[in-house]
């Protein structure tokens, strides 16, 4: 049995002898055998009219969904309903009008008491309780479908920012890649030995974008991996480039998207003039459960092969791991992206 269904039978079994003992109050007259019985029948005739309201809602499940015609699967619901009950009271109460008095004489005067007027408001509120009853169906049925919904969607957009994401590593790598074997083949005529290290760390660093499937990696891991692609920048750009990196040994225990600090520090790069008289600096640093990458703004008149969606994936990526947002801000001259460390 279900956990919603054990629910609704704990609920009618508590509810059945609530309106047992509200009847014996009200008519005490009528005697134990009297309530009793009432009490009997009401334990088999409430769950035999909630299983087959339930059926009859799976049936138009099947037959006649919500999605093909809202307006006339909760008329046809709750019409149904209402003439199932009605033609089940009226058959049930000339049932007991006919057996009851026979095993309970004393009876008689409780259903004599069913004069007109109480039979229609009997019927009236039989009928209210069959529209509120469809109601919690129809209603039930509104919010797990937008529930479901609610959680693919988020699943769909979380799929789509990590294929966003997935498309600006491979939009970044040959870019980098072209870049690094250019200034490997100045340094193999200039330098063979600096080359031959180049080289070294151009594999290693591949070998971990690459292998960087997961969904997180650790920051002391992503950490070894941007210190070689950093000595790679610093053979290309010389003096240009000054990295520093300061970390506390708790932020190094939490955990990041892989490649994200390749994508923020290839970002400052390719947005910032970078040379030997106009040095681009990069600091990256944890602050306050972030971990930021802050660089001096000196910016390029032309960025080439600048789709200006990189950083902004990246945010959106984020949005998704963690509640909390990434920061872009700049002041005082200073660009700074701040990703929460998770």
């Amino acid at each position: 049995m279900s956990i919603r269904r054990s629910r609704a039978y704990s609920a009618i079994f508590a509810f059945v002898p609530l309106v047992t003992i509200v009847r014996v109050i009200i008519f005490p007259e009528f005697g134990v055998r009297f309530h009793l019985t009432s009490f009997a029948i009401s334990l088999l005739v409430v769950p035999f009219l909630w299983e087959t309201i339930g059926w009859f809602v799976r049936y138009l499940d099947r037959v006649l969904p919500f999605e093909r015609n809202i307006p006339r699967r909760i008329a046809v619901q709750i019409v149904t309903s209402i003439a199932f009950f009605v033609s089940f009271a009226f058959v049930m109460r000339e049932l007991l009008l006919l057996i009851i008095p026979a095993f309970i004489p004393e009876s008689a005067i409780f259903l004599n008491f069913f004069t007109k007027p109480f039979i229609v408001l009997s019927y009236i509120t039989n009928v209210f309780a069959v529209i509120a009853v469809n109601l919690g169906y129809i209603g039930h049925h509104f919010f797990t479908r937008w529930r479901v919904e609610l959680v693919r969607s988020a699943e769909l957009e979380k799929e789509r920012a990590q294929v966003q994401f997935d498309n600006l590593k491979n939009q970044l790598n040959p870019h980098f890649l072209f870049n690094s074997l250019t200034s490997l083949n100045s340094l193999i005529v200039d330098n063979p030995q600096l080359a031959s290290d180049f080289l070294q760390q151009l594999s290693k660093v591949y070998r971990y974008v690459l292998q960087s499937n997961n969904d997180l990696v650790s920051l002391e891991t992503e950490l070894a991996f941007i210190k070689r692609y950093v000595h790679l920048l610093g053979t290309r750009f010389q003096e240009g480039l000054k990295v520093e990196f300061t970390m506390s040994e708790d932020a190094l225990e939490r955990k990041i998207a892989p490649v994200t600090l390749q994508v923020l520090i290839e970002n400052a790069i390719k947005h910032n003039i970078i040379s030997a008289q106009k040095p681009l600096h990069i600091r990256v640093f944890d602050d306050g459960g972030y971990l930021s990458v802050a660089n001096n703004v000196q910016r390029k008149t032309l960025v080439e092969s600048s789709n200006k969606q990189g950083l902004q994936n990246l945010v959106q990526l984020y949005s998704y791991l963690d509640t909390r947002p990434v920061v872009v801000a700049e002041q005082n001259n200073v660009f700074c992206v701040k990703i929460p460390l998770l």
